[in-house]
């Protein structure tokens, strides 16, 4: 699946909606933006997950309701990174953050991605307490059903699963088995 056609069909849902750092975007594009409740700039999660006490996962970005970045942090401590669909849409949102601000910095230093580039239809999570919702996995393209996390391991890095398939064969798996797919409404 294609970026653009994620920004076609993203679950716009308010329940799949992220709030949007005014301050970490600032610095993304270079400026010192403080934090600012604003309503122009809003992201929606395209996969996310539970680390430890924080979602994390994949989001993308709308300007005026204009898909122009992606985002992804994988862990809690992890930072945010960003690509943007285009130079044109970062400075875009910069002149935006600009109104936000009174001083402005020079450099524009960002990181450009394809938004045509090809990356899946799903995610991966790795732990079993990472899971935000159950009702995304998939085994080998088919749907299926978790029944158990299995712990036996410490410190919450329990990796093991008790599945459900569609014809009703119950299996033991690896949560690295499993795919995750993205929050999207069909068409």
């Amino acid at each position: 699946m294609k970026l653009i056609e994620i920004a076609q069909r993203i679950d716009k849902a308010e329940n799949n909606q992220d709030w949007v750092d005014t301050q970490e975007l600032g610095k993304e594009l270079g400026l010192d933006v403080p934090w600012k409740e604003q309503d122009r700039i809003k992201s929606y999660w395209i996969g996310n997950w539970y680390c430890t006490d924080t979602y994390v996962g994949w989001k993308m970005y709308f300007f005026d309701d204009k898909p122009v970045a992606v985002s992804s942090q994988l862990g809690r401590k992890s930072n945010e990174e960003y690509e943007w669909f285009n130079l044109q849409l970062a400075k875009e949102v910069k002149e935006y953050l600009l109104t936000l601000i009174l001083d402005e910095e020079e450099s524009l230093n960002v990181s450009i991605c394809d938004i045509n580039e090809e990356i899946g239809n799903s995610f991966k999570i790795s732990f079993n307490g990472q899971i935000l919702n159950k009702d995304r996995a998939v085994l080998n393209g088919e749907k299926v059903e978790i029944l158990e996390e299995i712990r036996n391991k410490p410190y919450g890095i329990d990796d093991e699963l008790k599945i459900k398939l569609l014809n009703g064969d119950v299996r033991h798996v690896n949560v690295n088995d499993l795919d995750f797919s993205f929050h999207l409404v069909t068409q």
